[in-house]
């Protein structure tokens, strides 16, 4: 009994998505076609994770007044600073977020300074939201 209306639920309902006009239309099948590429754009956003760790307020010291690339300050929160350098063709990003315990420090790159400067203001809204941390 429960075969038989399994059979019919699902016989009924692919009539009823085949009969949908959305299933068939022109505009489904150029979405289709056009998602691929879409998600392959929004994927190759040309920078990359490199590392995060928590870092100690000592470390955290020690690496600003020695940094070891020539870092250029991008933001200074109270809870959030954004540092810039050069490393070749690419851009290092080092982001330190802190609270009361302890400071994350992650480093990023970016492919280059056209990446960079395309990306920068999403980047920053998105640290600024902890959108891109490692918790």
């Amino acid at each position: 009994m429960k075969m038989l209306k399994w059979i019919l639920v699902s016989s009924l309902l692919g009539s009823f998505l085949s009969g949908c006009t959305i299933y068939r239309s022109e505009g489904r099948h150029q979405l289709e076609n056009e998602v691929p590429k879409k998600v392959a754009e929004a994927n190759a956003q040309n920078f990359e994770l490199v590392q995060c760790k928590h870092e100690s307020r000592l470390e955290t010291w020690w690496q600003e007044e020695f940094p070891k690339r020539n870092y250029t300050l991008v933001v200074s929160d109270i809870d959030l600073e954004i540092w810039s350098a050069f490393v070749g063709p690419a851009i290092e990003v080092r982001v330190l977020q802190r609270n009361d315990n302890s400071t994350e420090s992650c480093l990023y790159r970016f492919a280059d300074i056209s990446s960079w400067n395309h990306h920068q203001e999403q980047f920053i809204f998105e640290m600024r939201n902890n959108l891109l941390t490692t918790e």
